[in-house]
């Protein structure tokens, strides 16, 4: 995992923030950075029933999950020797499946989303937004990470990207100004997908789903 890559989720986080911000000013965020699958279904777990109303997730990603390694940073620069010696792995995947057929190098913080308890998010409306190249997609043989968390939030929505992602939207060079959030997104709900959009930035699901 690179420097450069770290920094710029930070910085395309920081915009998706502001917006929750701007547009849900009285609502509580949590904004934390994270190197395991670990930290991310612990801090859902802990979480009140039905107090989730959104999750973002900035990571590497493809179909089959969302990748983190240990000791990982915006500071430190983690080689794949360091991955593969230490094994660092410790991915979100989306099913055991998915882990049996592609985790290597693993940790005893990887996860999968069957972990997380999903009664932490709001029973109707609940959005997760996966910023990660080729999230939004779905497989032939075994279901995508998308799929999956469709079905445990089946009145709400989960958004992924169908093709490479890179923060550089309008052709930015601007780090402040780094976001994800451009190019064709899918929007999945309940194990299927029931829209593509190419809207850039915040998503207002009020309008898109009319």
């Amino acid at each position: 995992m690179q420097e450069k890559i770290n920094a710029a989720s930070y910085y395309a986080s920081i915009n998706v923030l502001k917006d929750y911000k701007h547009y849900y000013p009285n609502d509580i965020f949590i904004h934390e950075f994270v190197d395991s699958a670990k930290t991310i279904v612990d801090k859902i777990n802990e979480q009140n029933i039905e107090s989730i109303a959104s999750l973002d997730l900035f990571f590497h990603g493809s179909k089959w999950g969302l990748y983190m390694y240990k000791g990982a940073s915006m500071y430190k620069e983690l080689l794949s020797e360091d991955i593969k010696e230490n094994k660092l792995n410790a991915s979100l995947y989306a099913s055991k499946t998915a882990d049996l057929v592609t985790a290597w190098d693993t940790h005893e913080e990887k996860r999968t989303i069957y972990d997380v308890k999903f009664d932490r998010f709001i029973s109707k409306g609940a959005i997760i937004e996966i910023h990660g190249c080729e999230s939004g997609g779905d497989l032939y043989v075994i279901d995508s990470i998308s799929k999956n968390l469709s079905e445990e939030i089946p009145q709400g929505y989960v958004v992924g990207h169908t093709t490479k992602t890179n923060p550089n939207i309008d052709n930015t060079q601007d780090n402040a100004k780094q976001d994800y959030r451009h190019g064709v997104r899918a929007i999945w709900q309940n194990g299927k997908v029931i829209k593509k959009t190419t809207q850039k930035r915040w998503i207002n699901f009020n309008k898109e789903m009319i």
